[in-house]
């Protein structure tokens, strides 16, 4: 089953980047659209969990990194960019069988979005139930194996 699309009219690419193992696409662009203070409006934001959920992981780290580059306030919308940009490293590091460095970046993730679920009202921010995707992922790194089930980011609220 394919994951939902957030943002249909972005590309994902046929075989994810991975470092060291195949070529980047040279035809394969992030969506570089303005932030918008409405997440569900922000495609960039949106295409980055489209790259996420479809185990492009250095891909969705490159479009959540040019929106986390343009918010220069200490809010919580940079924390959690940070985090998920992270959570993507870590996966990228599994998926390329370095578990060690996977968990250290894992190890700063974590902390950026538990701090986001311990300010965000339900736990829930920008449309991400935080604490689920911190279960998710702290399975993943435990595990420590380069096979794994991609996890999905399921966005609450999206219309």
């Amino acid at each position: 089953m394919q994951p939902p699309r957030y943002a249909a009219q972005t590309p994902i690419p046929e075989v994810p980047y991975l470092p060291g193992i195949n070529s980047r696409p040279a035809d394969f662009q992030v969506t570089t659209s303005p932030t918008s203070e409405d997440w569900r409006k922000d495609m960039g934001y949106l295409h980055g969990i489209d790259l996420f959920n479809h185990a492009c992981y250095w891909e969705a780290h490159e479009a959540w990194e040019h929106r986390w580059l343009h918010v220069t306030e200490k809010k919580l919308l940079r924390k959690h960019l940070q985090g998920l940009i992270q959570a993507s490293a870590a996966l990228l590091k599994l998926v390329s069988s370095q578990p060690e460095p996977a968990r250290t970046i894992w190890e700063r993730g974590r902390t950026r979005l538990t701090a986001i679920a311990a300010d965000a009202p339900e736990k829930i921010y920008r449309g991400i139930e935080i604490a689920p995707l911190i279960t998710t992922l702290d399975a993943l790194i435990d595990k420590g194996s380069a096979d794994f089930n991609a996890p999905t980011i399921i966005l609450v609220g999206w219309t």
